[in-house]
């Protein structure tokens, strides 16, 4: 038997309201800091690598392929608009970074972390 048009309503609004309580409470926790990477046991501890990619003649080099792997870990990004690129929550240990872009030669880094963010600087795409 189909429900009131009244109470469907009253549904649609409760529903909507559940809803958007949990998203406002969500947003409110990471906009205060309550969760905070590493603080949480939930959340997985570690830092950041980072760096900018180029051109040949030095400008900024978007859509280069960039892979980080190592200690059980296996990451992929692609570089911005501006040739920056970014992992996040890498835990400690020794990593390679693979750099591919077509038309342009193949970039391999080999880094270790152990505390703290890497900042891998620019690296130029030949």
């Amino acid at each position: 038997m189909k429900k009131p048009v009244c109470e469907r309503r009253v549904s649609r609004v409760l529903m909507i309201f559940v809803v958007t309580l949990l998203v406002v409470s969500v947003a409110g926790a990471f906009e205060t800091g309550v969760i905070v990477r590493g603080e949480d046991e939930s959340l997985p501890a570690g830092q950041e690598v980072f760096g900018t990619t180029l051109s040949k003649d030095g400008s900024a080099l978007a859509g280069v392929r960039i892979s980080l792997s190592g200690d059980g870990v296996n990451q992929k990004t692609v570089s911005d608009a501006d040739g920056a690129f970014r992992f996040t929550l890498v835990p400690s240990g020794s990593y390679s970074v693979v750099f591919n872009m077509k038309g342009a030669k193949k970039v391999k880094r080999e880094i270790t972390l152990s505390t703290g963010d890497v900042d891998m600087g620019k690296i130029t795409m030949r």
